[in-house]
């Protein structure tokens, strides 16, 4: 069962060209400006932002709650082939 913070909460998305799919973004800050990235392989994402909720993100693949079990490959197990264990 979700959370009461999932169900309200909003999650920034975006397309990655390098994942090839709508990704979790993050802000990072430069010298000039502000950019959004990849979770998953820290490249500059463009295009407009979705927010989408917590039901929403599980349908694009991403998961809450304890994490399955783990493969001696690392990453997030999504298939895109760019993720590895991040230390950060």
């Amino acid at each position: 069962m979700p959370e009461a913070a999932q169900i309200t909460s909003s999650f920034p998305t975006a397309r990655c060209a390098a994942c090839d799919r709508h990704v979790l973004t993050y802000l990072d800050f430069d010298d000039a400006a502000e950019l959004r990235r990849c979770v998953h392989c820290d490249g500059a994402v463009s295009g407009e932002l979705r927010w989408i909720n917590a039901a929403e993100l599980e349908a694009e693949g991403y998961q809450f709650g304890a994490p399955a079990a783990a493969s001696s490959a690392g990453g997030c197990s999504s298939g895109c082939g760019t993720c590895s264990v991040r230390k950060h």
